[in-house]
């Protein structure tokens, strides 16, 4: 999963969205039954997994993967061999796709002479939003922006409203990762941006670390990429010139064009 997204959505995960894990692993769970397991598995070679949980002596492994991974059978039959060298139990496993391509490459099965390898493969995309905003966990209402939505303005606005009943500290912080996740789905996430503006709310998105990675990043990206001046990637990101001058020194962008 790339770095972008590996720590909000790990933070995510590791809150126990109940319902998103029910829709993984069909089975239900609960906050008190739950154990969490040590994700890094150094044997042979230092592998790290998204969450590995064992709730009623069962052990359950999940990866999020934001591409199209033709290798991922190989990967997760990796951490199946290590799970159960580590733990002594057979793992439980869901990888579950948040990217917004079709899902063509990736399979949930690896068959091999003498071997039979499978697991459980979620794409978001195909799965009803319904599903997870109907949950009383706001971390389930923020993976609900990736799935499948077919009213998205009615839907969207839907989401925003269930955050006001929030305490104030938790809604800030639960919509600045909201924002930050429908970023993997731009047209909501510009939506959501309008939105947002518009709510009794005040939500300062340039005190956020994710958000601000994540136009450090688009800034960036337009500078090298479409040559454009200062002055218009801040208008078109909507930061102040000074932050996008800032990021741009960081990387040593600007003395290289000036030079």
């Amino acid at each position: 999963m790339p770095k972008f997204y590996d720590i909000p959505l790990r933070k995510l995960i590791k809150d126990l969205p109940i319902n998103f894990l029910k829709l993984v692993f069909g089975k239900d769970f609960k906050s008190s039954e739950v154990k969490f397991l040590d994700v890094k598995l150094p044997k042979l070679f230092e592998r790290e997994a998204d969450l590995i949980i064992e709730s009623k002596g069962e052990i359950y492994h999940l990866e999020i993967q934001s591409s199209d991974d033709p290798k991922m059978a190989l990967r997760m039959l990796y951490y199946y061999a290590l799970i159960y060298e580590n733990y002594g139990k057979i793992p439980h496993q869901a990888v579950v796709y948040i990217g917004k391509k079709p899902l063509r490459k990736m399979k949930n099965y690896l068959r091999l002479p003498h071997l039979n390898f499978d697991f459980e493969l979620v794409d978001l995309n195909t799965i009803d939003c319904n599903l997870l905003l109907k949950s009383h966990s706001p971390e389930d209402w923020i993976i609900s922006v990736l799935c499948n939505i077919r009213n998205e303005e009615k839907t969207l606005k839907e989401l925003l409203n269930k955050f006001l009943s929030l305490p104030v500290d938790k809604r800030q912080r639960y919509l600045n990762l909201l924002l930050h996740i429908a970023k993997l789905r731009p047209k909501r996430l510009n939506f959501l941006l309008k939105e947002v503006k518009l709510m009794p709310i005040t939500i300062d998105l340039e005190k956020d670390p994710f958000y601000l990675k994540a136009k450090k990043e688009d800034a960036i990206r337009l500078y090298r990429k479409l040559k454009l001046e200062i002055k218009e990637i801040a208008e078109i990101l909507d930061i102040s010139p000074r932050k996008i001058e800032e990021w741009l020194k960081e990387e040593g962008l600007l003395k290289d064009k000036q030079d």
